[in-house]
């Protein structure tokens, strides 16, 4: 994995080879610093602006990827004309675009009654809580002391497990969360796949690169399926273990490396395609 500042001047010529950009952003850890309760993860005024200013540019089209609630990712970012992405994919929305997965619909009741039997035997670990996103559960363990972490991983995987093995839900885990899925194989990758699809269906002519940018252990799906015909950056500490194919430390750098981005488009002025 290469760092982006020393890959800037060969990402600078994918960019300005390209008639159309498709830019993938997670929302946690990428655009926003991650906090310790996710209400507080608000999108601060100059990093909406920024994003405010990429999607206004022609032949731009963004969608935010996260594994947040469609509603409640709406609710932290409002920034319009972005398709919005929620619960790793299972629901979207944006311009003349909105999928709820059917497989996950139908999966809630189940889900509610598991997220009811988490709250109960997670409730006396100071910390721990359960998240109800619909169409997924998130167990935060942010909070929690770390010598009660293991104890939080003990008692999800024995709620959980019946459901797993009758293959009723799928189980995964991401920095500091463990969560429970519905039993299907839909990913952000799986999303991502589809978005660029449908783009390129839409522009066949087009010279289009896809770009992901990402922080956390769900986005290697969406770097896996980007592999060498887009741009992946990976957001914080090195990781050998990241399919991605670039590296900035912060989510300082990440703004910084969209706001060089947007200096790039706009000095190509229109599109060549």
């Amino acid at each position: 994995m290469k760092s982006l500042r020393s890959s800037w001047p060969f990402i600078r010529k994918k960019l300005q080879q390209a008639d159309e950009l498709v830019l993938f952003l997670d929302y946690d850890g990428t655009v926003t610093p991650i906090c310790s309760h996710p209400d507080q993860a608000k999108l601060s005024p100059q990093a909406r602006d920024l994003l405010e200013q990429v999607v206004r540019q022609p032949w731009i089209w963004v969608a935010l990827v996260s594994g947040r609630a469609l509603k409640d990712l709406k609710r932290m970012t409002d920034v319009g004309g972005i398709c919005y992405v929620g619960n790793h994919g299972l629901e979207l929305e944006g311009p003349k675009l909105r999928h709820v997965n059917p497989a996950a619909l139908k999966a809630r009741p189940l889900l509610k009654q598991i997220f009811r039997r988490l709250t109960v035997v997670l409730k006396p670990i100071a910390g721990a809580w359960v998240e109800d996103k619909g169409l997924t559960l998130t167990v935060h363990l942010r909070q929690v002391k770390q010598d009660d972490k293991f104890l939080v991983r003990n008692l999800f995987h024995e709620v959980v497990r019946p459901y797993r093995e009758k293959k009723q839900v799928r189980i995964t885990a991401g920095k500091e969360v463990f969560e429970v899925r519905p039993p299907v194989r839909w990913t952000k990758g799986t999303v991502v796949r589809w978005l660029l699809a449908r783009r390129n269906a839409l522009h066949p002519t087009a010279k289009v690169l896809p770009i992901y940018i990402g922080d956390d252990l769900t986005d290697e799906d969406a770097f896996q399926a980007l592999g060498a015909q887009g741009v992946s950056v990976l957001v914080g500490s090195p990781n050998p273990l990241s399919r991605a194919q670039f590296r900035v430390a912060s989510v300082d750098e990440a703004l910084r490396f969209l706001q060089l981005l947007l200096e790039v488009w706009k000095g190509k002025g229109s599109r060549a395609g």
